[in-house]
């Protein structure tokens, strides 16, 4: 009995660590310093699924690798060999699968957080490359909330399909000035040839001191980044 607990204990042990850890890390009050109206509840329902399905995913990874490790000390080279394989390919497949499920929720957390500036991007930080595509969907609209860090988050993540989402920011003069200096510095830090090109276009057919500024603009966020 005894030596049947201690082969299970490092299943236990690294089960709770995973657990807690992503019990922390999706906690509300991470992310509702000062909530209004429903936020509370909006977070909560996004935090409980990215939880879910984190944890979910982490218990395998990470239950996989304490076996492999109990396996590479017995000896059994040909099982590690084998689990390793199994576990890489579940990460990645696995891995991309979750994050897609997860974008969702991550842009809802996004959304209804009330938190200190510096601390707005970091749900899109969390999320990645898949929360890319609702970010670009959501920036047409002019009323949405938190609009330039959803800009800023499309930047930090280098999702360049953004990129004729953020050209037609840039090129709209009915945009704040300041919104499109946000296009035109995500453009800039994408720096494949189509945003050269966009970007060259624009500089070339700059019309009045609206365009001007913009480029100034830009130009000193890119600098002070």
């Amino acid at each position: 009995m005894k030596k049947k607990l201690l082969n299970i204990l490092p299943f236990i042990l690294t089960s709770l660590l995973v657990i807690g850890f992503w019990k922390l890390k999706t906690s509300t009050d991470n992310y509702a310093w000062n909530p209004a109206g429903k936020e509370i509840l909006m977070l909560d329902i996004a935090l409980t699924s990215i939880f879910l399905y984190k944890t979910l995913f982490w218990l395998i990874i990470a239950n996989l690798i304490v076996f492999s490790i109990k396996q590479f000390i017995r000896k059994n080279f040909i099982t590690v060999g084998l689990i390793c394989i199994f576990t890489i390919t579940s990460y990645f497949l696995a891995g991309q699968y979750i994050d897609n499920k997860c974008a969702f929720h991550y842009y809802s957390v996004f959304h209804n957080q009330s938190v200190a500036e510096g601390y707005i991007e970091s749900p899109i930080i969390e999320a990645g490359y898949h929360i890319g595509p609702i970010l670009t969907e959501k920036i047409i609209n002019k009323d949405m909330k938190y609009r330039r860090y959803a800009i800023g988050g499309i930047e930090k993540i280098k999702f360049k399909p953004a990129t004729q989402t953020l050209r037609q920011i840039l090129f709209d003069k009915s945009e704040f000035d300041v919104f499109r200096a946000d296009a035109y510095q995500a453009l800039n830090s994408f720096n494949t040839d189509e945003t050269e090109k966009i970007l060259s276009e624009f500089r070339t057919h700059v019309g009045d001191s609206l365009d001007k500024k913009v480029i100034e603009l830009g130009d000193y966020f890119i600098k002070n980044q």
